[in-house]
């Protein structure tokens, strides 16, 4: 009798290690979610001493600055974890990237129409969005928890549509606006890479949905203007890829389909 009672043990916990052992371990999540928030406006670049004709002859000087607008962002995104901790994540993401203007006259000559140009692009106010496209890795911590903590990174590409560089004013003749083009941009199309970090938390809302909030720093590479041209016909300026830290933070909701003993997602 006491020796069948020893086999019975063994057997069991033969048996029940693996199945304990697959217990654990066996945490796959696939999550598909929306999330929508804002971004912080920032500096882009400001250029000093830019001549700016009136007719056939340079009258005076001006300088010009642009900055990022803050604006709205929309995620949509995939998180896979195969396990407790480490995960990998696709998304796309609607990034804001407008513009606002300013100039003021360094030189004045008196000249109306140059004032007017100037005056023209200190109200340029230009919304516009990117679209970035990443894939990366994220680390959670307390997955079991309704409250579960993570952190991310990321990296991809950025397509815009609308030039970083290129910057118009109008002044008005008979009552009609003419534009002048001060900083030409040939192609009104920027790809650029783009790096995010980030970290935020997700909420259970129960079997299968949860809340996210994150806040982020999107690395995006953005075009900047570095220095003046001598005025028409040599209109595009100097101009290089500066990388731009545009702060974000969003909030949204998860579909979250987990993988359990003997079932698929």
């Amino acid at each position: 009798m006491r020796n069948r009672w020893i086999v019975l043990a063994a057997f069991a916990a033969c048996t029940s290690s693996p199945l304990a052992a697959q217990r654990t371990a066996d945490q796959s999540r696939l999550s598909l979610g929306i999330a929508a928030g804002t971004t912080v406006g920032r500096s882009l670049w400001t250029v000093s001493g830019q001549p700016i004709t009136d007719g056939a002859f340079i009258a005076d000087t001006m300088e010009l600055s642009r900055r990022i607008r803050g604006s709205l962002a929309v995620v949509f995104h995939g998180t896979y974890f195969p396990g407790e901790h480490v995960g990998f994540t696709g998304e796309a993401m609607l990034l804001g990237l407008g513009f606002e203007d300013d100039c003021r006259l360094t030189f004045a000559s008196g000249s109306l129409r140059n004032s007017q140009v100037c005056t023209s692009i200190r109200s340029n106010s230009s919304p516009a969005s990117a679209v970035s496209l990443s894939v990366g890795m994220m680390y959670r911590v307390w997955s079991r928890q309704v409250l579960s903590p993570y952190a991310r990174i990321h990296g991809g590409l950025v397509v815009s549509q609308h030039s970083s560089v290129l910057t118009n004013g109008f002044f008005q003749t008979f009552g009609e606006d003419t534009k002048v083009t001060v900083f030409a941009d040939p192609s009104n199309r920027e790809v650029t890479p783009v790096l995010g970090l980030g970290f935020g938390f997700t909420a259970g809302l129960g079997h299968g949905y949860q809340l996210r909030w994150e806040a982020r720093d999107n690395i995006t590479g953005v075009q900047r203007v570095t220095g003046t041209t001598s005025g028409a016909p040599n209109l595009e300026p100097p101009h290089k890829i500066s990388y731009q830290h545009i702060f974000s933070v969003t909030f949204g909701f998860d579909v979250v389909l987990e993988r359990r003993r003997g079932r698929r997602y």
